[in-house]
């Protein structure tokens, strides 16, 4: 009899969950449909069994507020959470209801039942939390992750979840103030937090209020390092080099690391052609630590860095050029030819190729650098670079072929290989050889480096535009000649064929080509007003040519740094900006123009 009535109980009740499942099926097939009366009427009769709540509740909800039963779906709540008194899902959803219904003060009274059951049990507060924000109600748990700190006593408790709740609410000061907390007290996490707040801080005023900040908490706090560290980061997003080694510097002495981190930052400064800091920055590793493993690297970098001042100031100083060499000897001599010391040799040895034009000194110079017992392969394969260089200078062009070619093979898929690759292909365009010239460059227009990507693809529209409609190529042959004259620095001869080919194609495309060789030549013999004129003919008389908006930038930038003419400098850098909006110098010069304007201050 008993076996008789518990299958009888069972069956009915698998009978009855299957009814119940058919029932919520349909009523949810209705809610989806858009027919909200049908689905009301199904889900009443369903939310009188409370095994049936967690299946239907969300649409049942969302329907009652659709068609304003505000009373309905008060009595509704207040059924649920009878019966699941302990979830805290439901009792969220009354909060959410007295907010939808405008009573603030029902509200209040809801959610301070629900903070009482939480700081009674902590193991609820980050569901709890996460349903209010669920229900787009942060201010919620913000005040549940408040109310638990305080019970906790810990003023750094749920920082992490307090700063991405102000991160979203875009509460930024507060956001700052946890994610300070939760480094302090997870140092490891460091990373994270600058990682977030790089995504947080995207204004220079929230980069410079960071800032000072953290110069305030460095007062009064005892994490002196991590604070530097963040404040290198913060200036380091502001490009402010100095300030971030000022910072780097503090951390090296503290630490006894040796100009570490001073000159990492002195190497972000190069990167980023502030040349002064970098100069600076490195002069004061090689006076101070001339003993530590940094040493020979501050130095040479140094002596870089000086020669690519030198190299920038027009007309390039001959004895600038001397001293130079002299310095790298110095180094040299100092530590001895070695790994260390090969790339030093190499930039000496580029010196006397390109600028004093000793090229049988610079040539037996990269010899020795290519022989060199057990020479790192990139240095050999840039040795092998230079020395093609001085070979097409000297009329030697197989030779420079040979050593690209095997540069490219060594090198393959490499910077250094798509370097050489497009060495190879202006050797070919030098030589008339413009279809295999453009057989290199149309691989290279994917090259992994963009300078090379951008180069190949400049080199490539100048041989397009000049042989499509010019069948003899006699243009492009012409220019390809005076611009091989002027990479073999054969300047007077270069200048004299430069102003017949502008006059004799003065009608023809090749002719903004003509003017902008002849304006950079103008420009690094110092001749700043005659480069000026041929870059305004390019702007002004070829508004639409592919070279424009370099013609602009180029103005701008002798305005600025040559001429020392800010007005003008700001004049063009705007012109840019707002007549080429697409050109790839936009972000350069917005910096320049900004900066010119006076609003990045150190």
């Amino acid at each position: 009899m008993k076996y008789y009535l518990f299958t009888y109980l069972f069956l009915t009740t698998i009978f009855c969950f299957g009814q119940s499942n058919q029932k919520i099926s349909l009523a949810n097939a209705y809610y989806q449909e858009g027919e909200y009366d049908k689905a009301i009427s199904v889900y009443r009769e369903l939310a009188d069994s409370p095994q049936n709540i967690s299946f239907i509740h969300n649409n049942y909800l969302e329907i009652l507020y659709a068609k304003q039963y505000n009373k309905e779906a008060e009595k509704y709540l207040k059924s649920v959470n009878k019966n699941y008194p302990n979830n805290i899902s439901y009792q969220v959803d009354f909060v959410d209801f007295y907010i939808t219904t405008n009573d603030s003060t029902k509200a209040e009274k809801a959610y301070s039942q629900i903070e009482d059951q939480v700081l009674e049990n902590l193991g609820n507060l980050r569901s709890a939390a996460q349903f209010f924000i669920n229900k787009q109600h942060r201010e919620y748990a913000e005040r549940l992750y408040l109310s638990a700190r305080e019970i906790m006593r810990d003023p750094n408790a749920f920082a992490i979840q307090l700063a991405t709740l102000y991160r979203y609410t875009n509460q930024k000061d507060k956001m700052v103030d946890e994610y300070l907390k939760y480094a302090i007290e997870r140092p490891g996490n460091l990373r994270y937090v600058k990682n977030m707040l790089q995504l947080s801080l995207t204004e220079e005023d929230e980069l410079q209020s960071f800032v000072e900040k953290i110069m305030e908490k460095m007062q009064k706090g005892n994490e002196k390092d991590m604070y530097a560290d963040l404040l290198i980061w913060a200036n380091l997003q502001l490009e402010n080099f100095y300030g971030a080694f000022v910072q780097a510097r503090a951390i090296d002495k503290r630490n006894q690391l040796e100009g570490k981190n001073s000159l990492e930052i002195g190497e972000l400064a190069f990167e980023n052609e502030d040349y002064d800091v970098a100069e600076m920055i490195f002069s004061y590793i090689v006076d101070n630590y001339p003993n530590s493993r940094n040493y020979i690297k501050a130095k040479q970098l140094k002596i870089t860095t000086q020669e690519i001042k030198v190299k920038n100031h027009f007309p390039v100083d001959t004895s600038a050029i001397r001293n130079l060499v002299v310095s790298y000897k110095k180094l040299i001599d100092e530590i001895g030819l070695s790994h260390y010391t090969l790339d030093a040799y190499r930039q000496q040895a580029m010196l006397h190729a390109f600028y004093l034009e000793e090229h049988e000194k610079a040539t037996d110079m990269l010899k020795d650098i290519i022989n060199f017992p057990n020479a790192e392969d990139k240095i050999i394969g840039l040795a092998k670079l230079n020395l093609g260089d001085i070979y097409v200078i000297i009329e030697q062009p197989w030779e420079s072929v040979l050593l690209y070619y095997q540069v490219e093979k060594s090198h393959k898929n490499e910077n250094l290989g798509e370097t050489a690759k497009l060495k190879n292909a202006k050797l070919s365009f030098y030589k008339g050889e413009f279809e295999l010239a453009q057989e290199h460059l149309d691989i290279l227009k994917n090259a992994t480096r963009r300078e090379i990507a951008n180069d190949a693809m400049d080199l490539s529209i100048l041989i397009k535009n000049n042989t499509i409609l010019d069948s003899t190529q006699k243009a492009l042959r012409a220019y390809a000649d005076v611009d091989l004259l002027l990479y073999q620095n054969k300047y007077q001869d270069a200048q004299n064929i430069l102003d017949s080919l502008i006059l004799e194609y003065k009608e023809h495309p090749i002719l903004d080509e003509l003017l902008w060789l002849k304006a950079k030549r103008n420009k690094e013999t110092g001749e700043y007003e005659e480069a000026i004129k041929l870059l305004k003919r390019i702007v002004f008389d070829m508004p639409y040519d592919i070279l424009t908006d370099d013609a602009l930038f180029e103005m701008a930038l002798i305005f600025e740094e040559l001429i020392q003419d800010n007005e003008k400098a700001k004049e063009y850098y705007q012109q840019l900006l707002t007549d080429y909006p697409g050109s790839i110098f936009v972000a350069e010069a917005r910096k320049r123009f900004r900066n010119l304007r006076g609003d990045f201050v150190n």
